[in-house]
C-alpha cells in the first residue's frame, strides 16, 4: 500500500469508530429523516462494556438523524426495585439495600448493580427519583410509576422531538454527506489516477474547507439549543480539523439531551405500523407474562401501564395479545408449544401455559 492508501484506510477506520456509540444495553435508536421513513436500531447486547453495549449508527449517506428511547429500566415492586439490565435479564434490589450513587453516566444502585444511562443529567434525575421512591409507601410508588409511564409514552411529544432533531441537523447532515463523498469518493479517484499531484492537494484543500463550514454550521445550530452540549467550542475545533468528527458532527446534536428519553412504543407514527405492533406485542408479553405468572394473578404494574396506553391508542386486546393459534398448550411469553400434560414453561421461569381454544 502507498502512503495515500494507508492514510485513506486510517480515515475509514477512524470514521467507523466515530459511528460507534456505547449506549445502555436496553436502548432503542430510531434513524431517519423528516416525518417518515424511520427505522429502529438495537445495540449488540452480547457484548457488555462498562454496563453498556456498542451500537453502530447508520454510517452511509444520505446521513440520517438519530433519536434515543429507553424502556422502563426501573419498575417498583412491593418490597423491591426491579432493574432491567438487558432485554432478557433483570435483577431485584430490596428497598433497604438501595443506595443510588452517580458516577458520570453510571448509576450505582448497590454494591454490585450498576446501570449505564444516556447522560449524567439523566443519571442524576434517576438518583433523586429512586431516593424518593425508597421513602414512599407501595401505593405511592405505583402512582409515581404510572405518572412516569404516562410521560414516557407521550406519542406526540416523542414524534415531535425526533422531527425537531431532524430539522435542526438538516444542514449538518447535508454537509456531512458532501464531505463523505468528497473524502472517500473524489479524493480516492483523484489519487488513484494522479498520485501525489497538485490536483490531489487541491482536493484536500477543499476537504479542509468543508470541515471549516461544518464547524461553523455546528456552532450555529447549537447556539440557541435547549440543552447544553459539553465542551461545545472544543468540539467545533475538532470538527474543523478532523474529517471523522466533521462527518458525524450531527450525532453530537442528535444524542446530547438533558430530557428523559421516551419509551420505544411512544414512536407510534414515526416507525412503520407493522413493526411498531410487533414491538408492542413483545413489550406486552414481557410485562404481562412475567416468570411465575399464572392466570389467577392480577396484572403486574408494568402491564397495567401498557394496557392503559393501548386503550388510549385505540388498540384492541387481540391486537397486542392475540390468542394462541396452535392446538397444543402454548407459553404466552415465548410462544413455544408443549405436549399435553405440561402446565408451565421452564424456559420462561414457570409461566403458566395457555390451553388451546376448544
Amino acid at each position: 500500500m502507498t502512503d495515500g492508501q494507508t492514510l485513506l484506510a486510517v480515515f475509514v477506520l477512524l470514521y467507523l469508530i466515530e459511528c460507534l456509540r456505547l449506549v445502555p444495553s436496553t436502548a432503542w435508536m430510531a434513524s431517519g429523516t423528516g416525518k417518515s421513513g424511520w427505522s429502529s436500531l438495537r445495540p449488540w447486547m452480547r457484548l457488555q462494556i462498562g454496563s453498556g453495549s456498542p451500537l453502530l449508527l447508520s454510517p452511509l449517506p444520505p446521513m440520517q438523524a438519530h433519536a434515543l428511547a429507553l424502556p422502563w429500566v426501573f419498575v417498583p415492586d412491593h418490597d423491591s426495585l426491579r432493574v432491567r439490565l438487558t432485554d432478557s435479564m433483570s435483577v431485584r434490589i430490596a428497598w433497604d439495600q438501595l443506595a443510588p450513587r452517580v458516577e458520570e453516566t453510571l448509576l450505582h444502585l448497590d454494591t454490585v448493580t450498576r446501570v449505564r444511562l444516556p447522560s449524567q443529567a439523566l443519571a442524576e434525575i434517576w438518583q433523586q427519583r429512586l431516593t424518593e421512591w425508597r421513602g414512599l409507601t407501595p401505593e405511592q410508588r405505583r402512582s409515581a410509576f404510572h405518572k412516569h409511564a404516562r410521560t414516557t409514552l407521550d406519542t406526540q411529544a416523542a414524534n415531535k422531538a425526533a422531527t425537531a432533531t431532524s430539522q435542526l441537523t438538516r444542514s449538518l447532515r447535508r454537509c456531512a454527506t458532501i464531505h463523505f463523498m468528497w473524502c472517500f469518493g473524489v479524493i480516492s479517484v483523484l489519487y488513484q489516477r494522479y498520485g501525489d499531484s497538485p490536483a490531489v492537494f487541491a482536493a484536500a484543500g477543499v476537504l479542509l474547507l468543508l470541515q471549516f463550514i461544518q464547524s461553523w454550521l455546528f456552532l450555529r445550530s447549537t447556539r440557541k439549543s435547549a440543552f447544553i452540549i459539553p465542551h461545545r467550542r472544543w468540539r467545533a475545533l475538532g470538527i474543523a480539523f478532523l474529517p471523522q468528527l466533521a462527518m458525524r458532527a450531527f450525532d453530537v446534536v442528535n444524542l446530547t439531551t438533558e430530557a428523559e428519553p421516551p419509551h420505544p412504543l411512544a414512536w407510534r407514527g414515526l416507525l412503520d405500523e407493522k413493526r411498531w405492533l410487533q414491538n408492542a406485542r413483545q413489550f406486552w408479553r414481557e410485562a404481562r407474562y412475567v416468570p411465575g405468572w399464572s392466570q389467577s394473578e392480577s396484572l403486574p404494574l408494568e402491564a397495567e401501564a401498557l394496557k392503559k396506553f393501548f386503550r388510549h391508542e385505540g388498540l384492541a386486546e387481540e391486537d397486542y395479545d392475540p390468542p394462541a393459534a396452535g392446538k397444543q398448550p402454548t407459553c404466552p411469553r415465548c410462544g413455544a408449544e408443549f405436549q399435553s400434560g405440561i402446565t408451565t414453561c421452564s424456559d420462561c421461569g414457570g409461566v403458566e401455559l395457555q390451553q388451546p381454544a376448544v
